[in-house]
């Protein structure tokens, strides 16, 4: 009779935990995976002795899913996320819990790499991206230049410390390489003042990079950028990059600021060899063969995106294809930059464009998250 009577007080123990339930919907008819959802923590906080340490998120089963609590570089907690799938049309139901949190696998993590002129590198379990730093402007190379480079994979593992390590990121050991360009261009998913039918490049590399949240579903990096001219007015340039676990697209977060009404700025990505380039209403795509490489056939294919909304679709200019739009000092210019590969999980242009239009649906429609006291 023992185990039967400890069952039962476990089960009454249980129900008596004081719990907040999260209802979350899709109000959208298109089928969301891994999307990310996010509530405040002063709404978390309501929750009867919750801390960043105890807080635990469970699912209709009752069982434990990672999650995980927002810093934004900060000490104190400012947002707790985790992640569901949600069909057309459909609800949620969670419920936000103190306990025992698992040790949850990082699957997004970033950091400065020191060891490699400065570089500012960043992944999740599909994509991989680095950005080039100060230190780099002395070396040998001597490049300056605002674009992020996309390193290709086909593992679910993170490789950033691994690759690095080994230090011939340009060969594939089956894993993935580095097989884009950059130079000085935007590269894939960096931003620039378009103005007067140019280009305003910076002059130096970011100057500071400050991890935000490192995982184990958010990384996020804040970046900052010595003042530059832009038409005879001095600009800076502060970017946040975030990017989370089972997503290919980067949210990025540009604040310009100088003595300018409005300027406009352009966002998306150098074109190499381009087989295909498709746009829609704040998107646009394009798929090319992979450009550092020796054997572009036996390498494959980049496909790239770029999702801001309300922007000019510019699929030619200057050698890049852009997203623009105009925006006013000190405002923030969201939008989104992802890429993917033939040989990583993107088979064709109909199924990045499904990458695609998943991603815009989630920057503009994001689940709907309530939470019920």
């Amino acid at each position: 009779m023992k185990k039967p009577i400890m069952w039962v007080a476990a089960l009454l123990t249980a129900s008596c935990t004081p719990a907040l339930k999260v209802e979350v919907a899709n109000t959208t008819p298109t089928e969301r995976d891994d999307e990310t959802v996010e509530i405040a923590w002063s709404e978390v906080a309501a929750l009867k002795g919750v801390t960043p340490d105890n807080i635990v998120v469970l699912n209709d089963d009752n069982e434990q899913i990672p999650s995980q609590v927002l810093f934004r570089g900060g000490t104190e907690p400012q947002a707790l996320i985790f992640q569901t799938d949600a069909d057309p049309m459909e609800s949620k139901r969670f419920k936000l819990v103190t306990g025992q949190r698992e040790n949850y696998p990082a699957e997004a993590f970033g950091r400065t790499v020191p060891e490699r002129y400065d570089d500012y590198a960043w992944e999740n379990n599909k994509v991989a991206y680095r950005l080039y730093g100060p230190a780099l402007e002395t070396s040998p190379e001597k490049l300056v230049t605002p674009g992020i480079d996309v390193w290709v994979k086909c593992t679910d593992k993170l490789v950033i410390d691994e690759w690095y390590a080994r230090g011939n990121y340009h060969h594939n050991y089956g894993d993935g390489m580095d097989c884009y360009k950059v130079g000085v261009t935007l590269g894939s998913g960096a931003s620039l003042p378009f103005a007067d039918g140019k280009f305003w490049m910076m002059g130096h590399n970011y100057a500071t990079a400050r991890t935000l949240d490192n995982g184990p579903i958010r990384t996020s990096v804040e970046l900052t950028y010595a003042p530059f001219d832009v038409d005879g007015t001095p600009v800076t340039l502060t970017k946040i990059i975030s990017l989370d676990a089972n997503q290919r697209f980067n949210r990025m977060d540009n604040i310009y600021e100088g003595a300018f009404a409005e300027m406009p700025i352009a966002a998306g990505f150098v074109r190499h060899d381009v087989k295909q380039i498709l746009t829609g209403e704040g998107w646009m795509a394009l798929c090319e063969a992979v450009s550092d490489s020796k054997d572009p056939a036996r390498d494959g294919d980049i496909y790239l995106g770029v999702i801001l909304p309300g922007a000019e679709m510019l699929t030619d200019t200057l050698g890049h294809a852009v997203a623009v739009k105009a925006v006013k000092p000190g405002r923030t210019l969201t939008y989104y930059a992802g890429s993917g590969w033939s040989q990583g999980g993107v088979e064709d242009m109909k199924e990045w464009i499904e990458e695609i239009g998943q991603a815009q649906a989630a920057a503009v429609t994001p689940l709907k998250v309530t939470v019920l006291n």
